[in-house]
């Protein structure tokens, strides 16, 4: 891959909507060539990839439900038989709830790390070849609450917790022919119930005092998939939050 990612493949794992749309329309502005996988919003994918191949880029879509074994590996499998290639991956499906800790369960633990740890492992798992002829790199969508926590969401945070160590352990394991490098996002997306009064409350605390945006996101995962000297990263995408 050169400096530039013009007709770089990327594939994207809960690509449909939120961040993993974001990231997958800022590739695309860069001229990559794309594939997202989704597990239930089909709709949104296909919307994605109308618009995508409108402006002219390549899209495959995938489904898949990766709470099943060999699943994530079956989406990279769709990838390198449609390109022949693959230079960037960024897993970014994931699962997320309140789990308190007085009703939280050895399932709640189980389903976490399901999807948001062991489903990454195996696609970086599936990747590696194709990653290693490119001399590409992985870029896993981590949390900032993993670094400044919250109540009652142990089982969550501990997953991606275990995300954060793995990345630093594949940028040590898989170097230096892929890089792996991670994204901590904060309050990157207000959900559409809060009102101004509850978003001013949960943005208060925040350095730069306003909540982030998908496309603040996307903006760091296409920087560290250019990044050709940066491995084993943890950027934070959070206002300053972790500074606190």
């Amino acid at each position: 891959m050169e400096h530039h990612l013009d007709g770089a493949v990327i594939a994207v794992t809960g690509g449909a909507h939120r961040l993993g749309a974001a990231i997958v329309r800022l590739a695309a502005e860069r001229k990559m060539r794309l594939a997202v996988h989704y597990h239930r919003a089909h709709a949104d994918a296909l919307a994605l990839a109308a618009a995508v191949r409108a402006a002219g880029c390549e899209m495959l879509v995938h489904q898949a439900d990766f709470a099943v074994e060999g699943a994530a590996a079956g989406f990279v499998d769709a990838v390198t038989a449609h390109y022949g290639q693959l230079d960037v991956l960024v897993n970014n499906a994931g699962i997320w709830g309140r789990t308190p800790f007085a009703t939280a369960t050895a399932a709640d633990f189980g389903r976490f790390q399901r999807i948001n740890v062991e489903a990454a492992f195996e696609a970086i798992q599936a990747a590696r070849p194709w990653l290693q002829a490119q001399s590409g790199v992985v870029i896993n969508i981590c949390d900032a609450g993993v670094y400044r926590p919250w109540r009652a969401y142990a089982p969550y945070l501990a997953s991606k917790g275990a995300l954060v160590q793995l990345t630093h352990t594949l940028a040590l394991e898989l170097a230096p022919d892929i890089r792996v490098n991670g994204v901590a996002p904060g309050l990157a997306l207000i959900p559409a119930e809060w009102d101004a009064q509850r978003t001013a409350h949960a943005t208060a605390h925040i350095p730069l005092k306003r909540a982030g945006t998908a496309a603040d996101v996307a903006q760091a995962v296409l920087y560290l998939a250019e990044a050709r000297y940066v491995t084993g990263v943890i950027l934070p995408v959070d206002g300053g939050v972790t500074l606190r």
